[in-house]
């Protein structure tokens, strides 16, 4: 059976996965090729979005219900939160914005710092997220019944409006390996109304039939029976 707060380190993965990705798209990037790089730059701003949701779940309901139990460990968290903005996304994303507007040999330079920007958001996210993962779930685990950490995750997911929740599902799933998915998509029938469940599961069957088949073996409950 799969831990209450799986769905968090979920995230996470989805997480690892983007920041390694984009520092290979920065690193091979035509600096050239103004689409390519627009492209980019969508993808670097959808990324930050779905970060940003994250975080907000975090701070409005894990860390205050840590810091009810061990006091000064969330904060520790909530000021890498609060440090990326500046340092990591608005310096990705001032670079990317240079690079479009660079001229001439002035897009070599550009390009470099738009790599060195990706480095850094992926090497920052790899230390939190192993600080989370490593130090803080453990934490959580240790002070908490599996009743309340249920409690916990729940009351995350809570706090995503139901377009983002579908956003994030379908990142999490286009992923996953296929115990990953078996694993989400349980969560999802423990916290979810039948109808909502039943268009999200509707939005993830729609991603492919190989993989909803498998789906539908792991979880007889998605065939009605």
């Amino acid at each position: 059976m799969a831990r209450p707060m799986q769905m968090y380190t979920y995230i996470h993965d989805a997480i690892l996965r983007d920041t390694a990705h984009f520092e290979d798209l920065a690193k091979d990037l035509n600096r050239d090729d103004a689409d390519e790089v627009a492209a980019f730059g969508a993808a670097i701003d959808g990324f930050h979005e779905k970060v940003k949701v994250h975080e907000h779940t975090e701070e409005a309901v894990l860390f205050p219900k840590l810091n009810e139990r061990i006091s000064f460990v969330s904060e520790t968290y909530l000021f890498d939160h609060e440090d990326f903005e500046p340092n990591v996304f608005d310096a990705l994303d001032g670079a990317v914005t240079a690079l479009r507007n660079a001229d001439g040999s002035a897009r070599k330079d550009a390009a470099l710092r738009v790599y060195r920007e990706a480095v850094s958001l992926n090497e920052h996210m790899r230390l939190h997220i192993s600080k989370e993962n490593e130090l803080l779930i453990p934490h959580l685990e240790t002070e908490f019944d599996v009743g309340e950490q249920a409690e916990v995750a729940g009351a995350m997911a809570g706090q995503v409006e139901p377009p983002m929740m579908a956003q994030l599902v379908g990142w999490l799933y286009d992923g996953q390996t296929a115990a990953d998915r078996e694993g989400m998509i349980r969560f999802l029938m423990m916290i979810l109304p039948e109808e909502p469940f039943g268009k999200m599961t509707g939005m993830l069957a729609a991603k492919g039939e190989d993989a909803w088949t498998e789906m539908q073996r792991r979880i007889p409950e998605l065939n009605g029976g």
